[in-house]
C-alpha cells in the first residue's frame, strides 16, 4: 500500500501512477518504492483534472480550461498544442479514442466541436471531418447516435473503445449502468444502478455550467464479465445484470478519491487518510 500526497492516479503499462501539484511519481506497489519522480507543476487544483490511459500513454485533461497533456511510459510529459483552439473549447471527462494509424489517434470529443486528429509525434491537435469518421470508422461514428451525449455519461472506455461503461440518466429520475459494444452498434446490457448517482464532479461534489449533465459522482471498468463502480463510500463489483458480486466499504470518516483498471483481475484504489485529508492510500483490490 502506498501512502502519498493527495493527487490523482493513473496506471502505466500496469505500473501505478500518482499525479500531484508538484510531482508525477511512478510506483512499486509491492513495496511501496519510488521507481521514478518527475517534478511537474500544475498550476491548478487538480480537483479540476482527469486521467486516461491509451497504449501506454496517461493523458491528462484540464476540465476548466481544456488544456490537455500527454505523459509517456519514461514520465515525459507533453503539451498538446491545439491548432484550432476555441476559447470555450471544453472536453469531456472521459473522451473517446480511437487509432487512424500508428501516429494519429481519433479523439471524439463528444460535444459541439466533434472530432480531433492527434499527432503522436507533434502533439499538434486539429480538426477532424465528421464526414471522414463516418465514411472510415463507421462503428465509431454511430455510437454517437446510440448513446447521446446529453444523457449518457461515459465512465469507462477499453484501449480502442471497443466497450463503453456509461451512466444513464434523464430528467433527473434515471441511474442506470449499461455497456455498449462499438464493432456491434448495441447496448448488451443497462440496469438500475445499485445506488443513485448524480452528476457532480466525484472530487468536490460541485455543480457548476460545464458539469450540471456532463460528469457522474461514480467512477468504473469493465473486466470481462464483471462491472466495477466506485462510489465515494462503496466500491461494487456486478455482474452484466447488475447483480452484487462483491462490495467494499470505504474506511469510515474516509472516502474513496480514485478508481483506474490496475490489470486483468484487480483495480488501482485510491482512498483518502482518514487521519489526514491532504494525503491518501494508494492499493489494488482484487475483484475476484
Amino acid at each position: 500500500m502506498i501512502h502519498t500526497a493527495k493527487g490523482l492516479i493513473g496506471v502505466l503499462n500496469s505500473i501505478p501512477i500518482t499525479i500531484t501539484n508538484k510531482n508525477i511519481i511512478k510506483w512499486n506497489l509491492e513495496d511501496a518504492s519510488i521507481i521514478q519522480t518527475l517534478n511537474h507543476t500544475f498550476k491548478e487544483n487538480l480537483d479540476d483534472y482527469d486521467v486516461r490511459d491509451k497504449d501506454g500513454r496517461i493523458f491528462i485533461t484540464n476540465l476548466q480550461t481544456a488544456d490537455l497533456y500527454c505523459l509517456e511510459g519514461d514520465l515525459n510529459i507533453r503539451n498538446v498544442v491545439f491548432e484550432d483552439r476555441y476559447e470555450d473549447r471544453k472536453l469531456r471527462t472521459n473522451y473517446l479514442f480511437k487509432n487512424l494509424n500508428s501516429e494519429d489517434l481519433i479523439i471524439n470529443a463528444r460535444d459541439s466541436y466533434g472530432y480531433y486528429l492527434l499527432n503522436l509525434k507533434s502533439y499538434k491537435l486539429t480538426k477532424y471531418l465528421s464526414i471522414l469518421v463516418s465514411k472510415y470508422m463507421r462503428p465509431f461514428s454511430i455510437m454517437d447516435s446510440n448513446i447521446l451525449f446529453i444523457s449518457y455519461n461515459i465512465l469507462y472506455s477499453t484501449n480502442e473503445s471497443e466497450k463503453i461503461l456509461y451512466h444513464y440518466h434523464y430528467d433527473e429520475t434515471k441511474s442506470e449502468i449499461g455497456v455498449y459494444i462499438t464493432a456491434d452498434e448495441k447496448k448488451i446490457t443497462q440496469f438500475e444502478a445499485p445506488e443513485p448517482i448524480n452528476c457532480v464532479n466525484f472530487y468536490n461534489n460541485l455543480i457548476d455550467e460545464y458539469n450540471t449533465n456532463t460528469y457522474s459522482n461514480i467512477k468504473g471498468c469493465l473486466f470481462g464479465d464483471k462491472i466495477v463502480l466506485c462510489y465515494q463510500h462503496m466500491l461494487y463489483v456486478l455482474d452484466y445484470d447488475g447483480n452484487v458480486i462483491k462490495t467494499r466499504p470505504a474506511t469510515s470518516n474516509s472516502r474513496y478519491w480514485g478508481l483506474e483498471k490496475l490489470n486483468e483481475t484487480q483495480v488501482l484504489v485510491a482512498e483518502l487518510d482518514p487521519n489526514d485529508s491532504e494525503k491518501m492510500f494508494v492499493f489494488e483490490y482484487d475483484i475476484n
